[in-house]
């Protein structure tokens, strides 16, 4: 069965089963990540506006590496988005299956 997930910030604690996983799943979508730059990279000039697809990649390559990696029982089928670009708003939805 396919389930779609999107960020969540509630937290049900008492969460078993499917739920529990597609939980983790949401709670992943939920977290900011953001690196710290090296010297290296606060002396060059840092490119700061790129292009809306090549930012829904890049986003989608850390979201399929963070829930693989944190939680494997969720299988990825689709990562897509919905909101405005162009306000600078894009929320991931992703289509997962369950494994365990």
């Amino acid at each position: 069965m396919t389930h779609q997930v999107t960020a969540t910030n509630n937290i049900d604690f008492s969460a078993t089963g499917v739920d529990k996983i597609l939980q983790n799943v949401a709670y992943i979508l939920s977290t900011f990540v953001m690196s710290y730059p090296d010297k290296r990279q606060r002396d060059r000039k840092m490119e700061r506006n790129i292009p809306v697809h090549i930012a829904k990649r890049r986003n989608t390559a850390r979201i399929i590496d963070s829930i693989q990696r944190f939680e494997p029982r969720a299988v990825i089928i689709d990562v897509d988005y919905v909101g405005d670009a162009f306000v600078g708003k894009l929320e991931p939805v992703v289509k997962v299956i369950v494994n365990g």
